[in-house]
């Protein structure tokens, strides 16, 4: 997205509550990558309109988008998967501080294990962890997600370079670049959802996950 518009849209978007501002600043100290304003802002739209009740997040952080869940839906329970014991910790503070560590369970460990571990159906799945490690989380993601349900993949575009052939991308790139294609390749495709690849944030990919039966 050009630099203009970038600029443009953050700032005619409303602030954000004291708390939220303060998890925001505290990644750009720390340089914790967290989900980008405007993408923030369609999550909220999405949450008002789809109105789930249990989410599962791929990728806690230091709890911003998990919070920003919690507070849009008061009702929503939110379980959050996060490897690095470092936010772990730092997450679950940052829970308690904002009063929501009733609503949301960080689940610490490996993705992908995880996640295997898992059986109980989920309304929403969004996953803003390793680019790299979408196209192995895909078939989980879809099992655990229910119908009707939506799934979010936030850091699509990976900073303009997913349209680059994996070969032409830089060399610690190249892996990246070849899975995030696979993955988008794959839930474009799928009969099973209705998808869509958005130039928000980081490049937002959404999907509605249709009824059991073909046609729903």
């Amino acid at each position: 997205m050009d630099d203009r518009i970038f600029s443009f849209i953050n700032d005619v978007l409303p602030e954000e509550d004291s708390g939220l501002e303060a998890l925001r600043e505290y990644a750009s100290e720390h340089n914790v990558p967290v989900l980008r304003r405007d993408a923030a802002a369609l999550l909220r739209i999405l949450l008002f309109l789809h109105k789930p009740s249990e989410i599962l997040e791929i990728g806690t952080a230091i709890g911003y988008s998990a919070s920003v869940m919690a507070e849009t839906l008061p009702h929503a329970h939110i379980d959050t998967v996060e490897i690095d014991t470092d936010m772990v910790i730092t997450a679950r503070n940052n829970f308690r501080k904002l009063g929501l560590d009733g609503r949301i369970r960080v689940i610490a460990g490996d993705a992908g294990e995880v996640m295997a571990s898992l059986s109980r159906r989920y309304d929403m799945i969004f996953m803003d962890a390793a680019k790299g490690q979408y196209a192995a989380l895909y078939d989980d993601a879809l099992r655990l997600l229910g119908p009707g349900g939506l799934l979010l993949c936030d850091n699509c575009i990976f900073y303009g370079k997913i349209p680059d052939k994996p070969e032409d991308a830089p060399h610690k790139h190249r892996t990246i670049v070849a899975n995030m294609r696979t993955f988008l390749n794959k839930m474009m495709n799928d009969e099973r959802l209705v998808s869509s690849l958005l130039n928000v944030g980081d490049g937002m990919a959404a999907a509605y996950r249709k009824g059991e039966n073909a046609g729903d």
